[in-house]
C-alpha cells in the first residue's frame, strides 16, 4: 500500500467478532487498547498486493468457462451469482508471509496479542477486498458494466479445487505472490480469491452491492496522488 495514503478503516467490533467476543461480555480497557494498536500495527506490516482482471464467459456442458482460461466454475451457487452476467472480474488478494511471521514472533511471547494480531488480519483483507470490488465496479461502470458482491471459492457449492485453475489464470504467483498447495490452501493464509459478476448496463446486477461509504473517499484520495 502506498504510505502517503490513509489507513483502511478497520472496525474494533468486527475483530473482536473474529475473536468469538460475545456482545454481553465485557470489553476490557486492555483488550480495547490493544485492538486499537493491532489495527494499526496490522497495516504497518502486512505487504498488501491486489490484482484482477475482467474476462467473458461462455456456457459449457460442465459449467461456465472463463473465456480464455481453463477455469471452469460448476455449481448451483455460482450459476445462480453469475446468471445473466457476460462477463466477470477475477482477483486476488494477500496481505502477504510478513505479517504471519509477526504473528508467529507473538505466539512465543503474548498469545494474546498473535491472537488479537490474527482477527485483525481477517478484517484488514476483508476490507481490502471491499476497496477491490469498488475498483472493479468503478472500471466496469465506465466499459458499460454493472458489477454485483463478490463470491469467493468455498462459498456454497462451489468447490476449493478450483483454486489452481483460478490463480493460474491471474498468473497470481508472479502479479501477487501467491501459491496453493495440494490441499487447495493458499499462501500466504491471509489471501482471498473472488469472483464479481458483470452484467450489462440498465440490468439489475444480483446479488446488489452495498458499497462502503470510506471506499470512493479512498480511491478519490488514491486517485490524487
Amino acid at each position: 500500500m502506498n504510505s502517503d495514503l490513509p489507513d483502511v478503516p478497520l472496525e474494533q467490533r468486527e475483530i473482536l467478532r473474529y475473536l468469538g467476543y460475545k456482545r454481553q461480555h465485557e470489553l476490557t480497557p486492555e483488550l480495547a487498547e490493544l485492538v486499537a494498536k493491532v489495527m494499526v500495527e496490522v497495516q504497518k506490516v502486512s505487504q498488501v498486493r491486489s490484482h484482477y482482471q475482467f474476462f467473458d464467459l461462455a456456457e459449457t456442458s460442465t459449467g461456465i468457462q472463463v473465456v480464455g482460461s481453463d477455469l471452469v466454475l460448476s455449481g448451483t451457487a455460482i450459476s445462480r451469482h453469475l446468471q445473466g452476467a457476460t462477463s466477470v472480474a477475477l482477483f486476488a488478494t494477500t496481505l502477504g508471509s510478513s505479517v504471519e511471521q509477526v504473528i508467529r514472533r507473538y505466539e512465543i511471547t503474548d498469545l494474546t496479542h498473535a491472537l488479537v494480531l490474527e482477527a485483525a488480519c481477517t478484517e484488514y483483507v476483508e476490507k481490502l477486498c471491499d476497496l477491490t470490488e469498488a475498483r472493479i465496479a468503478k472500471e466496469a461502470q465506465s466499459k458499460g458494466l454493472t458489477a454485483n458482491r463478490r463470491f469467493s471459492p468455498g462459498y456454497g457449492d462451489l468447490s476449493l479445487a478450483i483454486q489452481p485453475a483460478f490463480l493460474a489464470t491471474l498468473q497470481a504467483e508472479r502479479t501477487v505472490g501467491i501459491t496453493v498447495t495440494q490441499d487447495f490452501l493458499m499462501i500466504p493464509r491471509k489471501s482471498v480469491t473472488a469472483i464479481v459478476g458483470l452484467f450489462p448496463a440498465g440490468t439489475t446486477a444480483k446479488p446488489t452491492r452495498k458499497e462502503p461509504d470510506w471506499c470512493q473517499a479512498y480511491l478519490s484520495k488514491e486517485e490524487s496522488k
